[in-house]
């Protein structure tokens, strides 16, 4: 039986931006499960990263003539595992290297350990939308456990005194209403907050901001978003990818719409906003991790403000929980 939550163990997930394949594989790791990823003849690949004959790791190897060959004894393998090459020999081997499904979405390359998985990875709006400026920005593994990294993003409450002066003012609070939705395909919490942000960055981003909207997506996308008076001002999107049970790889897509700035200005305001906040939730997340692990197992009490960790409690699980809506005032 899996470790991991049945919606994870059954989904898909991103295992490498399309442009970190340069002419090398890359060593990459789902749900403890060894894999090499690289470009193929047929395009991105990938396998579990196990040559058949004495166990190599393939990506120790080197890409060839769009195979991947062994740096033991030199086999080679196709993107669909078949061995194309043996030397010494005429006629390859017959034992092929384990492949598994392989997808290209939104600029990521994508994998799954189900044996019957759906046909596509569920990509949220404004992903592939048109009308937007986008980047991908692929994050360092971070030592989290996945379900804390996703709630991390979607948490209301710690901006105020882990990025104080950077996201959210620390003293200064305001009357939130918000309104969580529950379906059985998503979470949602929709902050209502017709102000212009106290923060240095999000006022030079955003302006007039009318809501900010926390979403889950299982298994394992979380979304923020951010409105003006004209609809969606900035949405970042996060694949959570497990490689172990205390290690998620994110991938981050943002999108904003196109306008009057340029798509390179507004990436590097971004870039140049979330690199401290990510430093911060990392060193946060990797305290956490190490907590829980002192003390045997995580004990969390539910706040007030948990809005949506008991729904993405149900959906990472794969349950379907009632679908249901419901508001409440929070200080923001």
């Amino acid at each position: 039986m899996s470790a991991y939550p049945a919606a994870v163990a059954s989904g898909w997930a991103p295992v490498a931006a399309v442009r970190e394949l340069g002419r090398g594989p890359l060593a990459r790791r789902l749900m403890d499960t060894p894999l090499v990823v690289f470009q193929s003849a047929a395009g991105p690949a990938v396998l579990i990263d196990r040559c058949p004959h004495r166990n190599m790791a393939l990506s120790r190897g080197r890409v060839e003539a769009g195979a991947i060959e062994c740096p033991y004894h030199g086999w080679r393998f196709a993107g669909d595992g078949a061995c194309v090459l043996t030397p010494g020999v005429d006629q390859p081997a017959k034992h092929g290297a384990q492949a598994l499904p392989t997808r290209v979405r939104a600029g990521l390359v994508w994998t799954t350990l189900a044996p019957a998985p759906e046909d596509e990875p569920r990509l949220p709006f404004p992903i592939e939308a048109e009308g937007f400026d986008t980047f991908l920005w692929p994050v360092r593994p971070s030592r989290a456990r996945l379900i804390d990294a996703i709630e991390n993003l979607l948490d209301p409450a710690h901006p105020h005194f882990l990025h104080a002066g950077i996201v959210r003012a620390r003293e200064m609070r305001r009357p939130v209403d918000v309104t969580i939705r529950v379906r059985s395909t998503f979470a949602e919490a929709r902050y209502v907050e017709n102000t212009r942000a106290r923060a240095l960055m999000p006022r030079l981003l955003e302006g007039l901001r009318t809501a900010s909207i926390g979403r889950f997506f299982p298994p394992s996308t979380g979304q923020v978003a951010f409105e003006g008076p004209k609809g969606l001002r900035l949405a970042i999107t996060v694949f959570f990818t497990p490689e172990t049970e205390t290690c998620v790889r994110p991938f981050a897509h943002f999108a904003t719409p196109r306008g009057m700035a340029p798509a390179w200005l507004k990436e590097a305001l971004l870039r140049a906003f979330h690199i401290p906040v990510l430093a911060q939730d990392r060193a946060a997340l990797r305290k956490q991790t190490d907590d829980i692990a002192a003390f045997g197992a995580p004990r969390y009490a539910l706040g007030p403000l948990d809005v949506l960790y008991p729904a993405i409690n149900a959906l990472i699980a794969g349950e379907t929980p009632p679908e249901s809506e419901r508001t409440l005032r929070l200080n923001l």
